[in-house]
């Protein structure tokens, strides 16, 4: 029988951590995916196709640069965040990995900056608790991103990695409501003044919710991974 080679051994011990890349794929998808139709339809113009373009507010044809930017930068950083989390792509292509790396964190940046910007096109007159928490958002996108990219060029690289987890986790609290919005519509669709009291509490707040949400299971993986370590250390 033919001996693996040492690489070979290297690539099959490392895990590619598909649970956590695919489930970041499905994710990012979710606002990924469509933003590349739409992307595409407002390049294309409002009578290009028929009965599709229809479809859109007319606000997106009239004023696209918003769209044009939020949503090229939504696809570069479906295309490329998940995979930044691959322990073995990482390991073999180190380079792959630091170029993407700049792609998705420059892409989190004019995504978060570029989402107010869009609001401020589309909902020009919508101004309130939503608005304030969209802010707060963008904002805390933008900081954690910059503290995970301040760690890394200290070479703090688990560091790093901790901080990019929740600034994804942060990023996708704008995906998070909607399956807040079909739990809610599940369980309290029957109760009128109960579910439409949800419903506003979830349009307003829902971002904040989010943020709140899915930093917690990022924090909750981040304390199961380092008892893990810690667990396998104290074994040796």
């Amino acid at each position: 029988m033919t001996s693996l080679k040492t690489t070979d051994i290297n690539e099959i011990s490392i895990p590619f951590n598909w649970p956590i890349v695919g489930t970041l794929l499905f994710l990012t998808g979710i606002a990924g995916i469509p933003a590349i139709f739409l992307v595409s339809l407002v390049a294309i113009g409002p009578s290009a196709i028929d009965g599709v373009s229809s479809m859109i507010n007319s606000l997106h044809f009239e004023t696209p640069a918003a769209i044009f930017v939020h949503g090229v930068s939504g696809i570069l950083f479906f295309l490329t965040m998940p995979f930044q989390f691959s322990p073995r792509l990482r390991t073999n292509n180190l380079n792959r990995h630091k170029i993407a790396g700049r792609i998705a964190l420059i892409s989190g940046y004019i995504m978060a900056i570029s989402g107010v910007w869009m609001h401020n096109v589309l909902s020009p007159d919508s101004q309130g608790i939503r608005y304030v928490v969209l802010i707060l958002t963008s904002m805390a996108i933008c900081l954690t991103f910059s503290i995970a990219l301040w760690h890394i060029l200290k070479r703090n690289v688990q560091v790093h990695q901790k901080w990019m987890a929740r600034a994804v986790a942060i990023t996708l609290a704008a995906v998070t409501p909607i399956f807040i919005d079909l739990l809610i519509m599940i369980l309290f669709s029957h109760v009128d003044q109960l579910y439409a009291t949800l419903n506003q509490l979830q349009y307003d707040y829902g971002r904040l919710l989010g943020i709140i949400i899915n930093l917690g299971i990022v924090e909750i993986i981040l304390t199961k991974n380092y008892q893990r370590a810690t667990f396998k250390q104290k074994g040796k």
